[in-house]
């Protein structure tokens, strides 16, 4: 239970940290502003990743646990000997995972340096979010957002202490679709997000989903070449080198009742009534998930894609965590970038403490479930453990929280404005769908 305390001391001083951003953000963001020239991205990054890295791993003497000790480190580890994956090594995880993450080993085969490489993906992040949401604020608001993104809990943790790769699919979503909307090239877009399938985890493909539906219908061709121009070659040798592995080592993960999701919620009141494994409602939830993200970009149809992305992310990965069973609250880290960005309202205390209060459970929540025994609640009479009762009142909070995330995404969409070749034409909904005029 070590690193629970650990993690909840760390979230309630960030917490207090952030109140305390709060209270001077006027004046903190007045000194940003008139001194914008300094690195300041490259100093939060200093200060909240990687001197937090140096004293943990390397002064204190911790090792990395989790997943980078029992899956990032071997499947870098097989991909720096030009091992191939899923033949030589199990991996949940895209094919291009474990070779871009093996670049690091080279230099310094150590898990360590997995964790650095990670802190550097999330800077890269930040740094190019920073750049495509200008908007209409100064560069000390923008700033004064990097500042308190850096020192939210859900960042802070899964970065810092589970190296966690979650923050690299908003990544090259967003430069995917920078490079299709601005150089009005779906062709690129489509190449770029395949890319970031190849190169992230399976769940990529729900992002992708929504993109192919929103875009024009005369860029969904062009889109669906791009796609395959670098899908298809990927697939075909690795069906060659490892039959259908790559395929079944990912849908694996999808046997795990994992928390919080709707399952590990409605089991003390539905009992037996469902196997562990699901059975047929984990399919059923699949489909609903996939309806979800589908009609959100039959809404976003003609939008701005740069502006719809942050939406699509909330919407895709806030219904996904409630909805698949194997789902786990890490997932926050998938889009608090983008809303600390793209939709926090700093005038507005509810919204914004709310988004800290759910940062804070986040990031305790699976060193919890996991240290008190990966809990599966079969009915109320377990709830006489206090610690089982806590960690199921933090489960509700945080369904609640994705099912709100998700559905602020989802309302929003309407406002984005249309793009110059989504407001020509196909607005009707037969349109949106099958390309009638």
């Amino acid at each position: 239970m070590f690193i629970v305390l650990v993690k909840t001391a760390v979230s309630v001083g960030l917490c207090l940290w952030l109140a305390v951003l709060l209270w001077k953000r006027l004046w903190i963001t007045e000194y940003l502003q008139q001194h914008h020239r300094t690195p300041w991205i490259a100093l939060f990054y200093t200060v909240f990743r990687l001197l937090p890295i140096v004293l943990t791993f390397f002064v204190l003497g911790y090792q990395p646990q989790s997943d980078v000790q029992y899956y990032y480190y071997p499947i870098a580890n097989t991909a720096r000997q030009f091992g191939i994956v899923y033949r030589d090594v199990y991996c949940p995880y895209s094919p291009f995972f474990g070779y871009w993450l093996s670049i690091p080993l080279h230099i310094w085969n150590d898990m360590r340096t997995i964790v650095v490489a990670m802190t550097l993906i999330e800077w890269l992040a930040v740094y190019v979010t920073f750049r495509i949401y200008r908007g209409v604020e100064s560069n000390g608001q923008r700033l004064f957002r990097a500042l308190f993104y850096f020192s939210l809990p859900v960042p802070f943790v899964m970065c810092v202490f589970s190296g966690q790769e979650d923050v690299a699919l908003w990544l090259l979503a967003l430069v995917a679709v920078w490079v299709w909307q601005e150089k009005k090239s779906p062709f690129w877009g489509g190449v770029l997000l395949a890319l970031g399938l190849l190169s992230t985890k399976a769940v990529f493909v729900f992002l992708i989903i929504p993109l192919f539906l929103m875009a024009p219908n005369h860029q969904k061709a062009p889109l669906v070449a791009g796609l395959a121009a670098l899908g298809l070659p990927v697939l075909a040798f690795l069906y060659w080198k490892t039959g259908l592995l790559f395929i079944e080592q990912p849908l694996d993960e999808g046997e795990y009742l994992k928390a919080p999701n709707w399952r590990s919620v409605l089991n003390p009141i539905i009992g037996g009534l469902i196997p562990e494994n699901g059975g047929v409602w984990k399919w059923v939830m699949m489909l609903i998930t996939l309806v979800i993200i589908s009609l959100t970009g039959i809404r976003a149809y003609g939008k701005r894609l740069v502006d719809t992305l942050p939406l699509i992310f909330l919407v895709a990965f806030g219904s996904m965590t409630v909805l698949q069973q194997n789902a786990v609250s890490n997932y926050a880290y998938l889009f608090v970038l983008p809303v600390v960005f793209t939709m926090t309202d700093f005038k507005s205390r509810l919204t914004t403490f709310l988004l800290i209060g759910f940062n804070a459970l986040a990031a305790i929540h699976p060193s919890l479930w996991w240290r008190i025994g990966q809990p599966f609640y079969k009915g109320f009479d377990m709830f006489s453990r206090p610690d089982y009762a806590l960690e199921y009142g933090i489960e509700l909070a945080l369904v609640a929280g994705f099912l709100y995330y998700a559905w602020l995404g989802y309302r929003a969409i309407d406002d984005v404005p249309l793009s110059a070749e989504g407001a020509v034409r196909n607005r009707s909904f037969r349109g949106r769908l099958f390309g009638l005029k």
